[in-house]
Order: structure tokens, then sequence, then C-alpha cells
């Protein structure tokens, strides 16, 4: 990568996360000001209002500036504003819509590994698996986790599915660090995580449904248990 590109994502994961957590009002700071205080070109600030403008986090109109648009006008399917809006303090309704997206996504995509995984892809998830249970603290424990629910994405033999990993995965960080609190709540989810294994390696699509439905199931209840507020309950079971 080119020092010019690493400067333009540079700036653009900068601003990013600056309008994701809501430092900047309505309007990005002023081209001549992030100039300044980024010590960078005023071809590479325009350049990554540009990208921002293609993800749909701001709109540019002459005399106006560049205006930061709604969150429901971002493309939250982008991997990149994904993470930032992740990182940040998230709204009941944002809790929801993150429990919603796995409830739609998840138990069908443990229903076609079930039902297309090979051996090695089965193996791989029985692996990842035995990480989370060999885990011997949060982070290791999340990365298993991560791995587990990747390696079940890969299962399903769906290109689009498969493409959705990188969002997934943000979505994933931001659920579990909603819900897994401690070395203790990490290891209570184990046997939901081992019924989804089982039945994903026993060739059970139906089994595998309902046991990663009951395991996203779990991740709200203990999101509520920590005391944040989840916006109204959802319509999927």
């Amino acid at each position: 990568m080119t020092s010019k590109s690493t400067a333009h994502m540079r700036v653009v994961d900068h601003l990013g996360r600056m309008i994701a957590r809501g430092e900047c009002g309505d309007l990005l700071p002023r081209e001549d000001d992030l100039v300044t205080t980024l010590a960078v070109s005023r071809t590479v600030v325009r350049e990554a209002t540009k990208t921002l403008q293609a993800l749909g986090l701001v709109v540019t109109r002459p005399r106006v500036g560049s205006r930061i648009r709604p969150m429901a006008e971002w493309h939250l399917l982008d991997p990149m504003v994904m993470g930032w809006v992740c990182e940040v303090p998230v709204s009941p309704r944002l809790i929801r819509d993150i429990l919603d997206m796995r409830a739609v996504i998840e138990p069908a995509a443990a229903a076609m590994a079930a039902m297309r995984a090979n051996p090695e892809e089965r193996d791989g998830i029985a692996e990842a698996l035995q990480r989370m249970f060999a885990a011997t603290d949060v982070q290791q424990h999340m990365t298993a986790d991560f791995d587990f629910h990747e390696r079940i994405l890969a299962a399903t033999g769906n290109a689009l599915l498969i493409q959705l990993a990188p969002v997934l995965q943000a979505v994933l960080s931001r659920s579990f660090k909603l819900s897994v609190r401690d070395a203790v709540t990490a290891r209570e989810s184990l046997e939901a995580h081992r019924d989804v294994a089982d039945a994903i390696i026993a060739a059970e699509p139906e089994t595998a449904r309902t046991a990663m439905h009951t395991l996203i199931n779990r991740a709200r209840t203990d999101i509520e248990s920590s005391g944040l507020a989840i916006d109204r309950p959802s319509f999927i079971r």
C-alpha cells in the first residue's frame, strides 16, 4: 500500500469513527481544519470525504460542506462502517437490530451447514468448539467463538453468505461484548454452542436451526440481564 493510500485510509477511518461517535455534530469539520489537524493534503481530505459519501455517511453540497446523514442511511453492511458503529455505545434499537440480524442469518446458516458441510468443514467446526472449551480467558474464548461462527458460514457453501463473514464478525464482536461479561458467562454458553456443532456434524438441519436460535436467544437474555435495554421484543421467536 502506498503512503498516499495509507494516508487516505487513515483519514477515512479517523473521520468514520468521529462520525459514529457523534463528535462532528451535523457537519464534518472544514477542509482547512482537517488538513491542519490530520497533517495531510487537501487531496487526501477530499478523497476521504468522497469515500465517506460512497459509504452513505455524508452528503456534500456547495457552500454548505459535508453534512452527516442519519445512521439509517449509512451502508451498515459494509464491514468498515459496521466496525465503526459497533465500537460506540449502542442504542436499544441497535442492540435489537444486531440480535435480529443474527436471528435471521445464523439459524438458516446452521441448517445449511448441516446439509452441505463436507467432512473437513465439520471437523473445523468441532475444532473451533474445542478451542472455546479450552480457552483460559475471555479473549481466547471470543477468538475461538468468532472462528466457530465463521466456519459455519463457510460450511453453507453459499458464496453470498460467506461474503457476509466480515460484517457478521463486527456484529458478533458487539454482541459478544454486550453478552459475555466475564469468563463465567463465556463458559455458560458452551453447551449451547456444543448443541449447534453436534447437530451440524450429525447432518440434522432442523436441529441445528433450533439450536442456533436457542444460542442467540441466550445472548439476548444475557444482554438484558446485564441491565441493558433492548428496543421492544423482536418478532423473531
